[in-house]
């Protein structure tokens, strides 16, 4: 993680002192308030929380997370950063197929549409209840669950350390997290046993959306009968401030998901020699192709990587670009 962290931290300074970024947020309301950003890219928003919340939603900065997740490889570490806990009521006497009753709902309004392929976010604690997870594109259309599965990075326990292993599960179907003690016979949402779950800690999920949103929303259900439950969310930018000069930089990469090769086209190809490269999550240079003056685009061979993320990186000139890869 060092590694990666000194990759990007060298990639990103001829443009800012900083880039990695988890928001900071600020209550101006019953469970409501905002989320700002000093250095990154990724725009301000506001949030609202509403439904079965018991007292008022928090907001902590005192969380420690295992640091061997890719939310942290990719973000930089997440202990002590500002998070929003939400905690439900109990749901009362039910059993599958009655109502649940005990919901609340966490929407973010963007102020400015998000770029894509550059934040992420986190849930955590997602033990005895599911939370179903939607959005709105920049076309004002709601982003199908097709979509919203491909932005999973990864279900892991934010500290394995303290608690054993918990690990949420994933309804594909719905778009929908599950608890990380959810029987195998109810995998699907809202098809569980209330109280049916037992407790667990730090189970937790890391998504990073890859198109643009203008709103992110997570429906959040207790499935316990007399127990509170909550989670918590965060959310980090990886590009700096200087949006307009990243973009210069920024190369298109497609496909993406690559199987085999990946192409990457940018403007900088036309005016400047160039480097293309790629890394493991860990900072480790695994690939590098030299791209001369004047090209359209160029072709890199990935079949020699194991299917899984990595960071593509472009130098041109002056101007240094990252951006996610996939390989399948």
């Amino acid at each position: 993680m060092k590694n990666l962290l000194l990759l990007l931290t060298f990639s990103f300074c001829l443009f800012t002192l900083t880039a990695q970024e988890y928001a900071d947020f600020e209550i101006t309301g019953t469970n409501q308030g905002t989320g700002s950003f000093t250095n990154a890219a990724l725009p301000n928003f506001t949030w609202e929380a509403t439904g079965a919340i018991n007292g008022a939603v928090q907001i902590r900065d005192d969380e420690v997370f295992d640091d061997g997740s890719e939310f942290e490889n990719i973000f930089g570490q997440a202990d002590y950063a500002e998070n929003i806990r939400i905690q439900n009521y109990p749901n009362g006497d039910g059993m599958a197929g009655y109502p649940i009753v005990s919901i609340s709902q966490l929407t973010l309004n963007f102020d400015e549409t998000t770029p894509s392929d550059s934040w992420g976010f986190c849930l955590v604690d997602v033990d005895v209840e599911q939370c179903l997870i939607s959005a709105i594109d920049e076309y004002d259309n709601e982003v199908s669950v097709e979509a919203i599965d491909n932005w999973l990075i990864e279900l892991f326990d934010a500290n394995i350390i303290e608690f054993g292993i918990n690990i949420p599960k994933w309804d594909a179907s719905h778009a929908a997290l599950l608890g990380s003690e959810t029987p195998e016979d109810y995998l699907v949402y809202n098809n569980l046993v209330i109280g049916g779950l037992d407790d667990s800690e730090a189970a937790a999920a890391f998504f990073m959306p890859d198109i643009s949103l203008k709103s992110l929303t997570i429906v959040y259900e207790n499935l316990q009968e007399t127990y509170f439950t909550s989670y918590h969310f965060y959310i980090a930018s990886l590009f700096p401030t200087a949006i307009a000069e990243i973009e210069e930089a920024t190369m298109a990469i497609y496909p993406n998901p690559a199987i085999n090769e990946f192409r990457v086209r940018s403007l900088k190809f036309r005016v400047n020699q160039a480097t293309v490269e790629v890394y493991d999550l860990n900072g480790k240079k695994l690939l590098q192709k030299q791209i001369q003056k004047g090209s359209e685009e160029v072709t890199v061979d990935v079949r020699g990587l194991a299917p899984g993320m990595y960071l593509a990186k472009l130098q041109s000139g002056d101007r240094i670009g990252v951006s996610k890869l996939i390989v399948k």
